[in-house]
């Protein structure tokens, strides 16, 4: 660290009287103002300027004129601008970016810009990207996944069914259950099949009511002939 501050001093001795340690010392006692060089940039950009003139470059108008309406682009209002509707993929739409136009009416300019097949390209790695609601169906095909949820929701339903009375098949169950999936309008399942066990009982019971009543007419005149036997 000493070997360090020697050598600094050893420069700074070096220095000429109207060196650095001068003017620090000078500017310390406030006997000399800052020095301010003049920025040379203005006469650069005068060269840069007189240089495009010979080599014929315009410059660029900062405040363009719309060939439109020949009004300038700081005069531009909502009125001036084109029907939204009718822009299209190659259409101009500078003028939307002009200081006077509302925002509201800039946005749809652009959205219906970048919302036509040109640019409205999606990322194929997106996972996103795309309609997912509107798919082609498998139709008869069903994923392997997709078959042990049937057999599962198919045995559930078998066992609730069985223990109801209802006489049925699991391979009945997983079909209806596989319509289901496909989105096939279909009513619940079980309420169907509960519905139908209770009229073909009702079936049943009326069957043979019929059958008893009809027994009891046969042994009718049976019972008056005897009857009127028994009275003679």
């Amino acid at each position: 660290m000493r070997d360090e501050r020697r050598e600094i001093l050893v420069q700074d001795a070096d220095e000429p009287p109207g060196g650095f340690l001068a003017r620090w010392s000078r500017r310390k006692r406030g006997l000399e103002a800052e020095e301010v060089e003049a920025s040379p940039v203005p006469a650069v950009a005068a060269e840069e300027a007189d240089e495009a003139a010979s080599e014929g470059v315009q410059a660029v108008d900062d405040d363009p004129v719309d060939p439109r309406t020949g009004k300038r682009m700081s005069e531009l209002t909502d009125e001036d601008m084109p029907d939204v509707e009718s822009l299209t993929a190659e259409s101009d739409v500078s003028m939307f970016m002009a200081k006077n136009i509302s925002s509201a009416l800039r946005m749809r300019a652009l959205n219906k810009i970048f919302m036509s097949p040109k640019y409205n390209v999606y990322c194929v790695c997106a996972e996103y990207a795309e309609d997912y609601t509107n798919f082609t169906p498998l139709g008869d095909i069903v994923p392997h996944d997709l078959k042990q949820a049937i057999a599962r929701e198919a045995g559930k339903l078998y066992e609730r069914l069985t223990g109801k009375g209802v006489t049925v098949s699991k391979e009945e169950l997983e079909s209806r259950i596989a319509a289901q999936f496909r989105g096939e309008p279909t009513p619940d399942l079980e309420t169907e099949y509960l519905a139908r066990v209770e009229h073909d009982t009702g079936l049943q019971q009326s069957a043979a009511d019929d059958r008893s009543s009809a027994t009891a007419q046969q042994a009718a005149p049976d019972l008056d002939e005897a009857a009127r036997t028994e009275a003679t």
